[in-house]
């Protein structure tokens, strides 16, 4: 879904889970080479501004802003070259212009863009602890024994399909980790 501001601007409305940051990466370089650069990002939610198009390479990094060596975090990217585009929550959106065909790089090692997804698991933890108190709160005081109510079928429904994709994404995230720790170590 597009909606369009006299053309200057556009948001799209695009799904894309925390596991799934490098296909992201590539949308919003796709975007880029179409002269569409990002300016903010929301859940689901991406405004660009129109401009020439341009070879940009994105990277996605998560980092708590609340973070004691936050600011000491932002500048070493300033130093490198990376300009800030948006931030998401704790999600950091950054752009780079290549000067030649190498593509650039955050994360130099498979070691290192597992800590990332490690990150992200310990920002995750407080919502998944929620999630499962306001799962087990509610499941105690339905009644799934009134056939009439099926309000309450739904509401109970609604809570195990927001459990189940806490669930998968924790599973989703852990095996990536993995994966990206068995890479470094050969």
């Amino acid at each position: 879904m597009i909606m369009e501001n006299e053309m200057t601007t556009k948001t799209f409305y695009k799904t894309f889970f925390a596991w799934q940051d490098e296909k992201e990466e590539k949308w919003l370089e796709e975007q880029a080479v179409q002269g569409w650069h990002l300016e903010s990002a929301a859940p689901f939610f991406y405004t660009f501004r129109k401009g020439s198009p341009d070879r940009v390479i994105y990277r996605l990094d998560y980092k708590h802003t609340l973070d004691k060596d936050y600011a000491e975090y932002v500048q070493i990217f300033k130093d490198c070259q990376w300009e800030l585009a948006t931030r998401m929550s704790n999600w950091h959106y950054y752009r780079i212009r290549p000067e030649n065909d190498q593509t650039p790089e955050i994360f130099n090692t498979s070691r290192a863009k597992a800590q990332k997804y490690r990150r992200l698991l310990r920002g995750l933890l407080p919502l998944l602890l929620l999630a499962f108190l306001n799962f087990r709160f509610i499941f105690e005081h339905l009644d799934f024994t009134k056939a009439h109510d099926t309000g309450e079928v739904i509401l109970g429904l609604s809570l195990l399909m927001v459990w189940g994709t806490f669930i998968f994404a924790v599973i989703t995230i852990v095996a990536k980790i993995r994966r990206l720790e068995s890479e470094s170590r050969e």
